[in-house]
């Protein structure tokens, strides 16, 4: 009876193994992220043109769809905004091994999808602490939580690309 259990258990821990790992190929070459995992290029969606004044409508969005112009790879991603200001928030902790914030420091321009919507942005890394320590607070009210956990906290302001 126990060797029946522990070989259903491994069996399924295989299988959960496998969807995983299948998930994260499919991904990567889908149009956009699929939950956590990163994807491919964001395709789909129709452009809005022009920059946008105020970020307001995007204040309930719980999470949009990223992309780096440097880069084929799109993420999900938090965004949090502050009188009509849009801003990316960037947990240095977690997860591990991420790099996207550092790129964006040497090319910020970007690809958001919000609401099916594309947008072309430029993102520059916020070095105001006033505003950062606004922008921790209202990330507590929005998801719970704080935005870096130990690991500290990069925000990104949204701006139109020149």
């Amino acid at each position: 009876m126990m060797k029946q259990v522990l070989r259903l258990t491994g069996l399924g821990l295989v299988a959960l193994i496998g969807l995983v790992v299948l998930t994260a190929i499919v991904a990567r070459f889908s149009d956009g992220p699929i939950a956590l995992f990163p994807g491919g290029s964001l395709e789909s969606g129709d452009w809005v043109e022009g920059p946008v004044a105020d970020w307001s409508f995007a204040a309930q969005i719980e999470e949009i769809e990223m992309q780096l112009a440097a880069q084929a790879i799109s993420r999900t991603t938090w965004i949090v905004v502050l009188e009509g200001q849009a801003y990316v928030p960037c947990s240095l902790g977690f997860p591990p091994g991420k790099t996207w914030h550092e790129e964006a420091l040497k090319d910020g321009r970007a690809i958001l999808r919000i609401d099916g919507n594309r947008y072309r942005v430029n993102l520059s890394k916020l070095d105001d602490d006033a505003i950062a320590t606004r922008l921790v607070e209202a990330v507590g009210k929005k998801y719970g939580g704080s935005p870096g956990g130990d690991g500290g906290v990069w925000f990104f302001r949204l701006d139109p690309t020149s």
